[in-house]
């Protein structure tokens, strides 16, 4: 007989909590400022409606560096990060536009939007009351505040404060919904329902409020009704997989096992990562004989959660069925060795053992079980069905949830998804700027040094400082780099065309003959400032270069990755600290020591650095995003989210990448 720790009857369809509502209108506020600024403030703010919030930061920054004493800036900058989930981000922004207007509610109202997001609900209760009182007409301030107090687990207070809201916008429709989710949590399931009813009432297309209020009539066991709800739902939205999940739970309640396979077949067409639903088709599967299939089901859940101690718990019940006692032995001990105190695993693996003839190993193992429920018998005050320990550990370990389905959600089609792999920003050099290198982003600066350069040259060459490669046509570039073979070849002093012939092969890749040319200028001249630090740079992108083939790159990834590394980089250290000796506040020098230590493992020393480069010159923004990444790798999730903020508002949109996944707060 197949047995599981859960029912099969797991329900799938959640609540739907209608998230913190935000209700802004971009057209409302005043702005005070001249027409240009409010030209730029316009700008932003259809920015941010049509979801480019990278580009609104970039408006809104203008605005800040020319008028900082305008409010409404930071508070549409807070917005745009809020919505990128930079929440920290966001607080500073809406703080300082409080700060400049003490009356602001918006900045208020989403100042406490970010807090709760962060789970910091009392801060959040406090921005809430403090909006409530500044405008106690608006209804989305008492909706926002229920959230935060559902979430808090006051469910009256929660219940009252949408009922405020309707009684100010009786059209409230998301207040209605939650509200029904209140009083459902109050066993008021009267009430709920009829608040559904009147949600329905004020949108028939809605399928949030059909499909919860199946689940109410789901929870009375009122089934075929509950079916009616789903089917409605689902006429209006297809693809809704957990109503399907529901209406598929449903099915199985009245017994039409056909009806719910289809439906948890329908869902994975939906959604083929929907861990649930492999499961709950498994455990369907199991049930009606098909345990080949059920097995395929669990293979699946183990895919994406390697970890989950019920999966080969379950899927070695289901080898036990087709005698595959070998199997089962080891799904049994996999679920062991991550979970050790898992009694019925224990128990489990004795009775293959004992069908196995190994009475031995299955004597011990029922001795450990033994062992450990006498344990819990006592840690429990008695409790004989202690059989596991139900702590959060235990909970994290049989949840069926994929432990990558926090890493899926994009951003923004602009930026890149959570699951990105993550590495320092590279090491400066100078380089050529073609008029067609010019592009939207953070790509170059302007050092004054360059400045100067490009002024007693009269920009011709231009060059300018940066780590990001250059797209150069390719005619171009070859028939430039020749252009500079020639002048080279007339006169071997020529080090304006080492440089920027090095440079050029430097940017394209071509590391030893970039060396070359760098060599060559400081033959000639060996206090060259750019030629110093590009040579530096070369050495390194090409020994990192070299440990990439060789599978032995370094990445900053995660807390619990240690960083490895066995190039030996003193020349690289040595041309960077000879820039220095040139000129002690060169930065961008400064910033490619500061990489040397943070490949080398010395996160500290790096930190460190990073720190100084950005106490010469604040507006480098890969010196936050490094000092970000190697916070994270030192676990200081607050002071990496500061930090990959400030290079996300400073032009870096990576930035908002790694705060989503390494910076947002754990669900």
């Amino acid at each position: 007989m197949f047995f599981t720790i859960f029912s099969p009857k797991i329900y799938i369809y959640r609540m739907k909590k209608f998230g913190v509502i935000i209700f802004f209108c971009l057209t409302t506020l005043g702005v005070s400022a001249q027409w240009n600024t409010a030209s730029m403030l316009r700008a932003g703010k259809s920015a941010i409606m049509f979801d480019d919030y990278v580009s609104a930061i970039e408006n809104f920054n203008n605005i800040i560096r020319i008028k900082p004493y305008l409010s409404e800036p930071y508070f549409f900058r807070g917005l745009a990060k809020l919505n990128l989930d930079d929440f920290e981000g966001a607080i500073r922004d809406y703080t300082e536009a409080i700060e400049l207007n003490p009356n602001y509610f918006h900045a208020y109202m989403y100042r406490g939007i970010a807090y709760h997001n962060m789970k910091q609900y009392e801060d959040a209760m406090n921005d809430y009351n403090m909006a409530i009182s500044i405008n106690p007409g608006e209804a989305y301030a008492f909706a926002n505040r229920a959230i935060t107090e559902a979430d808090m687990g006051d469910y009256k207070a929660a219940e009252k404060d949408y009922s405020k809201a309707l009684i100010i916008d009786k059209n409230l429709l998301p207040a209605y919904l939650n509200r029904a989710i209140m009083r459902e949590k109050l066993d008021d399931l009267d009430g709920a329902i009829e608040d559904c009813n009147m949600a329905i009432r004020l949108n028939m297309f809605s399928d949030d409020a059909y499909g919860l209020r199946g689940y109410l009539r789901f929870q009375e066991k009122e089934y075929r009704e509950a079916i009616e709800d789903y089917n409605k739902a689902l006429k209006i939205n297809p693809n809704n997989k957990r109503i399907l999940m529901s209406r598929a739970i449903a099915w199985y309640e009245l017994k039409k096992y056909p009806e719910a396979m289809a439906d948890y077949t329908e869902v994975l067409k939906v959604d083929s990562t929907y861990a649930y639903a492999y499961y709950n088709r498994a455990l369907l599967r199991s049930e009606i004989g098909d345990y080949n299939n059920a097995i395929h089901d669990f293979d699946q859940v183990l895919e994406m959660n390697p970890d989950n101690i019920l999966i080969y718990f379950n899927r070695g019940l289901l080898k036990m069925e087709i005698k595959d006692l070998e199997g089962a032995y080891n799904d049994f001990s996999q679920s062991i060795s991550i979970y050790p105190d898992f009694v019925k695993a224990y128990l489990a693996r004795a009775s293959v053992s004992a069908d196995m003839n190994d009475y031995a190993s299955a004597q011990k193992d029922q001795y450990k079980a033994d062992e450990i429920m006498e344990r819990y018998k006592k840690m429990k005050d008695g409790d004989k069905n202690a059989l596991v320990d139900t702590t959060e550990n235990f909970r994290r370990l049989i949840d069926i949830n994929s432990r990558n389905d926090r890493m899926k959600d994009v951003i923004n089609g602009r930026l890149q998804d959570k699951n990105v792999i993550i590495e320092l920003q590279d090491m400066f050099i100078v380089q050529y700027l073609a008029l067609d290198t010019l592009r939207k982003g953070k790509v170059q600066y302007f050092d004054k040094r360059i400045m100067k350069f490009n002024q007693d040259h009269n920009y011709n060459p231009a060059l300018t400082v940066s780590n990001k490669r250059f797209n150069y046509p390719r005619e171009f570039e070859n028939n430039y780099i020749e252009t500079l073979s020639t002048d080279i070849r007339k006169d071997r002093s020529n080090t304006d065309a080492l440089l920027l012939r090095g440079a050029l092969y430097l940017n394209r890749g071509d590391y030893t003959k970039a060396i070359e040319d760098f060599k060559a200028v400081l033959e000639r001249d060996p206090k060259h400032l750019f030629a110093l630090m590009n040579l530096a740079s070369a050495r390194s992108r090409m020994y990192d270069y070299i440990e990439s083939i060789e599978e032995k790159t370094s990445r900053v990834v995660g807390e619990e990755e240690k960083i490895k590394r066995t190039v030996d980089y003193s020349l690289v250290l040595e041309g960077n600290n000879k820039c220095l000796e040139i000129d002690p506040d060169f930065v961008f020098a400064m910033f490619n020591i500061a990489n040397v230590y943070a490949k080398s493992g010395k996160i500290q020393e790096a930190i460190d650095m990073y720190t100084k480069v950005l106490s010469l010159d604040k507006d480098i923004a890969e010196a936050y995003y490094n000092r970000g990444l190697l916070h994270i790798y030192q676990g200081n999730r607050s002071a990496a989210n500061v930090d990959l903020s400030k290079a996300g508002e400073l032009g870096l949109t990576d930035s908002y990448s790694v705060i989503k996944r390494y910076c947002s707060v754990e669900e």
